[in-house]
């Protein structure tokens, strides 16, 4: 089918604005790896450099081992946010495969009860968890960052999962039972090894999600030796200066992880919202 002159120009037009807007919405992280690259003179110059003459590799090296030593917080955010990530894939996957498979009262409710804890700022939560923290004597621990983070990016998890369920058909785990499998063996043997892509990838949202947690960092951890990569950014502003070509070295260190891995889930996350949870 050949396109007449007027929708011939709409997609031009379209593809414009695209190309226009998608520049726009990436042009802070140029800004954020040209200025990680400046030397601090060149950062408070007039009129601005977009990029340096004079290169500094070296404020990588300082971020990353020397004076603010990134290595360690992200070591911390690793161990984090691994174990949140592990803790969601295990309860996640066998919740969602319940609601996926199984028909029981109240079911609709409590799948819309999920997904309205993600309508709650962690900011209501956060006096609530600090308590219960300091009850049980988990401040200052990986744990009650552990905890806080699986239990903001668990309902998420579920809810993703259930669309990847039912995407999925029952013939071969009702074959595997009536060769004599047990229902648990055949989710462990046939259902999540099929399901391992998207089972992978809500991990990776959750592991993404913890990444970047500064607000229940900033208040369970005080020990500087606990603190994550994302918390420990905070440390590049001092009282009278900000050390912005460091801070953005820190924080190009920080996104790469992420980055990585959102570019490798990006189409199960949308396949995954996009799915329902009824059909």
């Amino acid at each position: 089918m050949i396109k007449t002159y007027n929708e011939t120009l709409k997609d031009l037009l379209t593809h414009i604005f695209l190309i226009f807007f998608t520049l726009f919405l990436i042009l802070p992280f140029f800004i954020m790896i040209g200025t990680s690259l400046k030397p601090y003179k060149d950062i408070i110059t007039w009129p601005p450099k977009i990029i340096s003459n004079d290169i500094q590799i070296g404020n990588f090296i300082e971020a990353w081992s020397n004076t603010y030593n990134l290595k360690a917080g992200f070591i911390n955010s690793t161990i984090i946010s691994g174990s949140t990530m592990i803790l969601c894939i295990l309860l996640g996957s066998v919740a969602a495969y319940a609601l996926a498979r199984f028909k029981f009262v109240g079911k609709r409710a409590f799948l819309f009860l999920i997904l309205v804890t993600q309508m709650f700022s962690q900011v209501v939560l956060i006096v609530p968890l600090y308590n219960i923290m300091n009850r049980f004597g988990l401040l200052n621990t990986y744990t009650s960052l552990i905890l806080a983070n699986t239990a903001v990016s668990l309902p998420m998890c579920i809810w993703m999962l259930v669309g990847f369920f039912k995407e999925m058909s029952t013939s071969l785990e009702e074959a595997a039972m009536m060769d004599g499998c047990s229902r648990l063996k055949a989710i462990f043997k046939i259902v999540f090894p099929i399901c391992a892509p998207s089972i992978v990838a809500v991990g990776i949202f959750s592991f993404i999600n913890s990444w970047n947690d500064v607000l229940f960092s900033m208040i369970f951890i005080t020990d500087p030796k606990m603190r994550p990569i994302t918390l420990m950014l905070l440390d590049f502003k001092s009282q009278y200066q900000v050390h912005w070509n460091l801070l953005m070295a820190g924080a190009v260190i920080a996104v790469i992880p992420i980055t990585i891995l959102f570019i490798g889930i990006q189409k199960y996350l949308v396949r995954g919202l996009v799915a329902g949870t009824d059909k």
